[in-house]
């Protein structure tokens, strides 16, 4: 954890426009500051997601990690485009693989953490043992 200074009328400003977004003033001060400070990619948007804050390609659920994820396992740009996720175009492709070396460090520690062991943990948390059986199929 960081701290900023910031004048009283600024502060004053960022809590007025914080209260009406039903938000803190340190996660709009800090969604503001990532606006203005990261590279822009018109197609990326940093939204809060239950697991944490994840870059997503703007007007889908595809986040950039999932991109980079299908470029691991082998598919190109244009396979994505044109087999995988075809509802995204090839420029939205580029621009996430173009956040994903802006932001390589961040990505990467998402990809290290949203891995099969993680899903099946989420599950069995979610469902509880018995439901997470039941909808693997390891109890009728």
């Amino acid at each position: 954890m960081n701290t900023i200074s910031l004048s009283s009328q600024t502060y004053q400003w960022l809590d007025q426009r914080a209260k009406k977004e039903s938000r803190t003033p340190d996660q709009l001060a800090d969604e503001l500051l990532r606006e203005q400070l990261t590279p822009q990619h018109a197609y990326i948007e940093v939204v809060d997601r239950i697991g944490g804050v994840r870059a997503m390609i703007h007007g889908s659920r595809v986040a950039v990690s999932d991109i980079v994820g299908y470029l691991q396992v082998g598919e190109t740009p244009e396979s994505i485009a044109q087999d995988v996720l075809p509802h995204l175009s090839l420029a939205q492709i580029y621009d996430a693989l173009s956040y994903y070396h802006d932001h390589h460090d961040e990505i990467e520690a998402e990809l290290a953490t949203n891995d099969e062991q993680m899903a099946r943990a989420y599950l069995r948390e979610r469902l509880s043992e018995e439901g997470y059986q039941v909808i693997t199929g390891q109890k009728p």
